[in-house]
């Protein structure tokens, strides 16, 4: 057998025989990647690096309904994606699995965080890194407890979300776990300390001033979006990515994707115009992923039922896919440049 066959998927598909749909393979999974139960053996054995979980959680919501989709959708549009990505030199096929979705029982809140929380624990105790796409804000919180009791109490957590909210209520309507108050129950984990801790792109008015006080009160560094611009996306970014990973044993990135002006997402539960362009957002990525590891990425708020062709899930898709294939170059895992499809020559 030629041993560039197993690359055949880095190429565009063939004729004949072998003109297979490669955005159809049969079964919607994240990359095409196979399932694996989290609570097999075969997640332990597995090769891939990352492990997606789908957290189709709409109960913390306080805006718009539908983020429920947001796990699908995401599955969909990473079938838009062949895995090489040439600014890295970089294949993806292979670095990761799913883990299907967290079961969702809609009557008992708490059991399905208690549920999110275990799913995160499964996938870091397996030394993988989870990719979870909720799903509404507040499955951020359960989430970032695994990452906290995983690393334990003698260990550093570092913890950069991007969003338009700094979702600092300390109780919102009588409840303390939802998407509202996300931060505000982060920033109370033990092994976080502040001065590791940023958040990049608030605006607007849906921040009350009871959120603006206890973030600051708590001494929370956020970087509002007035300050991106006058600073610059570049210059913020490098800041606020340098207090999350110095001297950090862990690193929790969580993406709401109304971080992004409204025309660049419109599929979120509450757009917010002012926000970061698309080739900003991918600036960011870039500085992420120079770091060169992450603990857990999480993707939350996405709405499809509002989203325009799919442009926001694919704008997802894209920072994280991006993010992966940067760490992945950095730590040298790149291609033979001279690897060429089997019987491929240059024509005049």
């Amino acid at each position: 057998m030629n041993p560039a066959k197993a690359f055949a998927h880095l190429f565009s598909p063939l004729g004949g025989d072998e003109a297979n749909n490669y955005r159809s393979p049969g079964q919607l999974s994240f990359l095409r990647a196979p399932y694996v139960s989290l609570d097999s053996e075969d997640l332990k054995n597995s090769d891939a690096p990352y492990v997606f979980i789908g957290v189709p959680f709409d109960e913390g919501n306080v805006g718009k309904p539908g983020s429920e989709d947001g796990p699908r959708e995401f599955r969909v549009a990473s079938l838009d994606y062949f895995p090489y990505w040439f600014e890295f030199n970089v294949d993806l096929h292979g670095s990761a699995v799913d883990g299907g979705d967290v079961s969702m029982p809609r009557v008992s809140p708490d059991v399905a965080r208690e549920r999110i929380y275990s799913a995160v624990l499964a996938v870091l105790e397996a030394g993988k890194t989870p990719i979870i796409c909720g799903g509404d804000r507040s499955v951020s919180i359960p989430a970032t407890r695994a990452l906290s009791d995983f690393l334990g109490a003698d260990r550093k957590m570092g913890y950069l979300h991007l969003g338009a909210h700094l979702d600092m209520a300390d109780s919102w309507a009588g409840e303390s776990e939802v998407a509202p108050c996300a931060m505000a129950r982060i920033t109370e984990l033990r092994n976080l300390s502040m001065d590791h801790v940023a958040h990049l792109g608030a605006r607007n008015s849906f921040n009350p001033k009871d959120h603006v006080d206890l973030a600051r009160a708590r001494g929370m560094r956020f970087y509002p979006m007035f300050e991106v611009l006058e600073r610059g996306v570049d210059d913020v970014t490098r800041e606020a990515v340098e207090r999350v990973w110095g001297e950090t044993d862990g690193q929790y990135l969580s993406f709401n994707f109304n971080v992004m002006d409204s025309s660049a997402a419109p599929g979120v539960t509450a757009t917010e115009s002012g926000g970061l362009e698309s080739r900003e957002i991918m600036r960011v990525a870039s500085q992420i992923s120079d770091r060169g590891k992450i603990s857990v990425i999480d993707v939350t708020e996405l709405c499809p039922m509002f989203d325009v062709s799919g442009s926001t899930s694919r704008m997802a898709v894209c920072v994280v896919l991006r993010i992966m294939a940067g760490i992945a170059a950095v730590h040298g895992r790149t291609l033979d440049e001279s690897l060429r499809r089997p019987g491929w020559q240059y024509k005049d």
